[in-house]
């Protein structure tokens, strides 16, 4: 029997799927169109916001320069005739904040930033096709934190101490076998897996294969231990991988402030960069609003374009919480991902506090 492709494309019996680009024919056009077509999708480029049709497009792509000037707070969206479907917008670094803040008024769900690339708007279309409904999220209850490959909590720097102080489970082993023989004994499923070692692989390279299916799905994270080990660098990861992400944002109040975002993942050709957009920055953390958000517990660089001064605050971070497209009517929690900024020296920190303390640009 033959497999389908794993290429996802919309059905030959429906209609193809119509994205929308309101602005010049230019770069961003031809990435679109490019995109579009190797994933069967009708590209349409319209110089201005057209009238709405019958056949309302599935995602809208609009240059900044096309956003109306006058007019109450999701007009545009209203003329468009988009219903649910997504609103991206293509902007410049230097994009100035009066439209970022328009953007913001018509609640646009991504940012793109020139030069667009065909990666990046196939990004968007594919997210698009694979969008389902998630689960409504559980209620929260205690986690169960297994910490192997060291020796007792002290190796830990007071790792175990603290999520034991936060209501957690804790279940030390000097291998990932022996914890996984103990968490037969607790008879509660695990949710979090802190390994001691080198490389990511190598806990998992000396564990047995009992061990290996017992622990099967359980995510993992894998920390060099040792002389100069602090627990307070990793905390934040930690609590984000358990879905503590709540207080980790929340510490300080955030303030409104637009800007676009790039984050960077590190995969296998190194940094992947994708881009999205800012409207509230605290001293702890921002929320990116974004299509193809990372998923919680990922490790991000970020460069955030300042358009009041033109400067590039850059910081490394991790996705606290995300929240993925998924088709939907109605009001919602808006599409995207919370960072927690990690590391950041003290002369960008202050920079940063600077600006959250300013009144919106």
């Amino acid at each position: 029997m033959r497999m389908a492709s794993s290429q996802v494309r919309p059905s030959s019996s429906a209609a193809p799927a119509r994205v929308l680009w309101v602005g010049a024919v230019g770069e961003p056009w031809l990435a679109l169109s490019r995109a579009a077509r190797a994933l069967g999708w009708d590209a349409v480029q319209v110089p201005a916001a057209p009238e709405p049709s019958r056949a309302r497009p599935s995602l809208v792509l609009v240059d900044w320069r096309q956003l109306p000037v006058h007019g109450p707070p999701g007009a545009f969206k209203a003329r468009l005739g988009l219903g649910g479907a997504p609103l991206v917008l293509v902007a410049e670094p230097e994009t100035p904040a009066e439209v970022l803040e328009l953007a913001n008024a018509e609640g646009v769900d991504d940012c793109l930033l020139t030069p667009v690339g065909e990666g990046a708007a196939r990004a968007r279309l594919a997210t698009l096709l694979a969008s389902a409904v998630p689960p409504p999220a559980s209620r929260y209850t205690p986690r169960v934190v297994l910490l192997a490959g060291a020796s007792g909590a002290r190796a830990w720097d007071g790792l175990g101490a603290h999520l034991e102080a936060c209501g957690h489970h804790l279940l030390y082993g000097a291998t990932v076998a022996g914890v996984a023989s103990r968490l037969q004994e607790h008879g509660a499923p695990p949710h979090l897996l802190v390994a001691a070692g080198g490389p990511a692989s190598a806990p998992w390279m000396r564990a047995s294969p009992r061990a290996r299916e017992l622990l099967e799905g359980v995510p993992s994270l894998t920390l060099e231990v040792g002389e100069g080990f602090r627990a307070a660098a990793v905390l934040p990861r930690v609590h984000a991988l358990l879905g503590r992400e709540g207080a980790s944002l929340r510490v300080e109040e955030r303030v409104s402030f637009c800007c676009p975002v790039e984050f960077g993942e590190t995969g296998p050709r190194g940094l992947s960069w994708l881009s999205g957009v800012s409207f509230a920055m605290s001293p702890a953390g921002l929320f990116i609003r974004t299509l193809v958000p990372a998923r919680a517990g990922t490790a991000v660089a970020l460069r955030i374009h300042l358009p009041t001064t033109g400067e590039v605050l850059e910081s490394p971070g991790v996705v606290a919480w995300s929240n993925p497209f998924s088709a939907r009517v109605g009001p919602g929690r808006p599409h995207g991902m919370g960072v927690r900024f990690l590391g950041m020296g003290p002369p960008r920190l202050m920079h940063l506090r600077q600006l959250c303390q300013s009144p919106s640009p």
